[in-house]
């Protein structure tokens, strides 16, 4: 399944990317079977978007929790964080 998610980044968005597209990152991503299909940023919002291919919402979710550490190193706010299933 492909899955939207959207946070406001803390440290901003060039600390942001180059954390993401870290090979430690990219190995975390990999090793729990999440695919990168693209990824953005709107500055005028201050959130990242990114669609990833999962094998299913519950097992982002697991991923996630797993990996607070990451998502505190990489910047986002987990209270502004939105995960919209896509359809397609």
């Amino acid at each position: 399944m492909k899955i939207l998610a959207s946070a406001k980044i803390t440290k901003g968005w060039d600390h942001w990317k180059s954390v993401f597209e870290s090979d430690r990152h990219k190995q975390i991503r990999s090793d729990a079977g999440v695919d990168v299909v693209g990824y953005g940023y709107h500055p005028e919002t201050g959130r990242a978007y990114v669609v990833q291919e999962v094998g299913s919402m519950e097992t982002m979710q697991k991923v996630m929790v797993e990996n607070q550490n990451v998502l505190d190193e990489v910047g986002v706010d987990m209270s502004t964080m939105q995960m919209i299933p896509l359809e397609g």
